[in-house]
């Protein structure tokens, strides 16, 4: 059996705000396979840089990083859907495998790119590998691994009918806490009949919630030994930060979910300016820490009480010169004791499209989207699909569009960055139909990654 070590034992986490951490307790589940190497973490491998930016060198991690922003890289860990609940087929759509669907709350359509220039894993077919996931955070599960059929055609984009079901592994063992690049491992006997490039998908499936994690892995079945090809210009060794003593940028926007009777789970967006060691949670009245982290954009708040509203900031800071950045807040409500959660982000949608008229294949589309959780939901984005051919009109009103194929995403504006518990926002935008009188609802509308009805 061959066992590779993880690409993660080389990566120096530092600058970029991903330092090794010992998180304050275990938070909700992040992670990506890490061997054979996924898209998303070898992406950000290869755009490590010596001042804790991302710059990938390799052609396909830039075109990701151009698509889906910095966020996808530095949160790499991050590629999820809050209500997967282990669906495939028919729930994400063929071409959108890699990120999901594009249901989280990062973008990480950009991983989706049928490109020949990723990075990738070169692995003999036959043969046993110990496969490593990381667990950036720990949570109960089945990891399920797909290979593509042998005779698929890497030029096309990646569809459920291209991948076999080869393994299967429940609660596997780890090398350590989460936080750090610590991971799950197990063995997967590879296929004895795959040659050349071929695609291997791993999905994470959670036992304790519907939360689900997405992997795409770059193989090619040349005889190699997991060596990896396309990570910067020296072959795959990552650059070792060096945190300067530069200021520490302000953390994204932070959200609070998992709310219980005296609990919540915040996470925010890594800061992507200055050297970044750690990040601070804070009451924003008394200016007491709450919590800290080593990186990690997310803790656990334990002892609130029920039924009361909560405000807490989140800071970045620079442990070598003891500065700190602005704050950014989050405001929740605890549960009472007998108050069932609502999952964050939880909503309802009215969509109406009127057309006009005639031979014409153009319409006008409004979208109403409601928050019915108990907690606002910040930097919001809503997601939803066009089954018949539809085409937007970039970047339409009240919110920024964009479309990807079936899917279109609409980003908030900057004057209306979050929605309160039971407030609406409604925007609209103009579009083309494939064809006159014909407009299929769109169907599968999400609030940052949050299902609605």
């Amino acid at each position: 059996m061959r066992r590779i070590a993880a690409w993660a034992a080389a990566a120096v986490l530092g600058a970029a705000g991903l330092v090794a951490v010992s998180p304050p307790a275990p938070a909700e589940a992040h992670g990506a396979e890490v061997f054979p190497g996924s898209r998303q973490y070898l992406c950000w491998v290869d755009g490590q840089t010596g001042n804790g930016q991302v710059d990938p060198d390799n052609p396909a991690c830039a075109n990701a990083y151009a698509v889906s922003g910095s966020s996808a890289f530095y949160n790499w860990f991050g590629n999820l859907d809050s209500n997967g609940a282990g669906r495939t087929t028919g729930y994400i759509p063929d071409g959108q495998i890699c990120d999901g669907g594009g249901r989280g709350p990062y973008d990480f359509s950009g991983f989706n790119a049928v490109r020949d220039d990723w990075p990738t894993t070169h692995l003999t077919a036959g043969e046993t590998y110990q496969f490593q996931h990381n667990n950036w955070a720990e949570h109960p599960g089945r990891f399920d691994v797909y290979v593509t059929e042998e005779g698929w055609d890497p030029s096309g984009p990646l569809a459920w009918g291209d991948l076999e079901l080869i393994d299967s592994v429940t609660n596997p063992p780890d090398t350590g806490g989460p936080g750090a690049l610590n991971y799950y491992y197990w063995d997967v006997t590879l296929p004895a009949d795959r040659t050349g490039d071929h695609m291997i998908f791993t999905h994470w499936v959670r036992s304790d919630s519907n939360e689900n994690f997405y992997s795409c892995s770059d193989v090619a079945f040349d005889g190699g030994d997991g060596e990896v090809t396309g990570i910067g210009d020296d072959g795959g060794n990552p650059t070792d930060p060096v945190c300067p003593d530069e200021a520490p940028g302000t953390p994204g926007a932070p959200m609070a979910m998992s709310i219980t009777t005296t609990s919540a789970h915040v996470m925010w967006g890594a800061a992507q300016t200055g050297c970044v060691t750690g990040y601070d949670v804070l009451d924003p009245g008394s200016g007491a820490v709450l919590a800290s982290t080593d990186g990690s954009p997310m803790v656990d708040l334990t002892g609130l009480e029920p039924d009361t509203e909560h405000t807490v900031a989140v800071r970045s800071r620079n442990d070598h010169t003891g500065a700190v950045s602005s704050t950014r807040t989050v405001t929740f409500t605890t549960l009472a004791d007998d108050e069932t959660p609502t999952p964050a982000g939880a909503c309802e949608v009215d969509y109406s499209a009127s057309s006009w008229g005639g031979s014409s294949t153009g319409y006008t589309a409004s979208v109403t989207v409601k928050n019915t959780s108990i907690v606002a939901v910040s930097d919001w984005v809503v997601s939803f699909a066009y089954p018949g051919g539809q085409k937007v009109d970039e970047p339409g009103w009240s919110a920024t569009l964009d479309q990807m194929g079936t899917t279109v995403t609409a980003t908030r504006p900057a004057w209306k960055t979050s929605i309160a518990p039971g407030e609406s926002v409604t925007f609209g935008f103009n579009g083309a139909t494939a064809a006159a009188g014909s407009h299929p609802e769109p169907a599968g509308f999400a609030l940052n990654g949050a299902a609605c009805s």
